[in-house]
């Protein structure tokens, strides 16, 4: 195996699974925490993240697929998609059908209660013209409007702050797209997110 990655929650390496070119994602395990407790917790996230990995599939989001899991071991073998970081491709030619189609991405996760926990376009692979997220880690369910919420606007102070050539009409772009999957309730949560973030900066 080669290591692609190591981060403060996992690790990251190029594998093969019945003769294909996978992924193995690895948490990593807490010293600072009580030994069968970290274990315990690390086996529920890597159960969870796996299943939200399948669910946003089953939504029409592009993700990885999904070939092995193993709680004990805290792993998840899964597709490796040979893609460039949206990060990585965004540029003034291409942004805003890039950005319309992330927003109906997210849309797609959020209409069906998904929140993927790490909205960053390093998060998000293009492989030719289709988008896959990826990473999730963080994630949960939920069908709470503050959590939808907070989702974007994690996003939206990651981009703001990695694409500010972009603004403001890359993030309206995503806006559009969001809404123009989620409606009514769309609107609801956009609105949401300037009251958490006046919360957030006087606390």
């Amino acid at each position: 195996m080669k290591l692609l990655r190591r981060g403060a929650e996992a690790e990251l390496y190029e594998t093969e699974f019945e003769g294909k070119k996978a992924l193995l994602k690895k948490r990593v395990l807490k010293s600072y925490r009580h030994k069968e407790l970290d274990a315990e917790i690390s086996s529920s996230r890597t159960n969870l993240e796996a299943r939200l990995i399948v669910k946003a599939r089953t939504l029409g989001v592009k993700t990885p697929q999904v070939y092995s899991v193993d709680k004990e071991k805290h792993e998840i073998v899964m597709e490796f998609i040979d893609g460039e970081r949206a990060k990585d491709v965004l540029n003034k030619n291409n942004f805003i059908k890039i950005c319309e189609k992330i927003g109906q991405g997210i849309a797609k996760m959020h209409a069906f209660d998904l929140i993927h926990g790490d909205l960053t376009t390093s998060n998000i692979l293009m492989r030719s013209k289709e988008l896959f997220f990826i990473d999730f880690g963080l994630g949960k369910t939920s069908k709470k409007v503050e959590d939808k919420a907070v989702d974007l606007l994690v996003f939206k102070k990651t981009f703001e702050a990695t694409h500010a050539d972009l603004l403001p009409k890359g993030w309206e772009k995503i806006l559009a797209g969001y809404n123009r999957i989620m409606g009514t309730a769309g609107y609801a949560i956009v609105e949401h997110i300037a009251k958490v973030e006046k919360r957030t900066r006087y606390h």
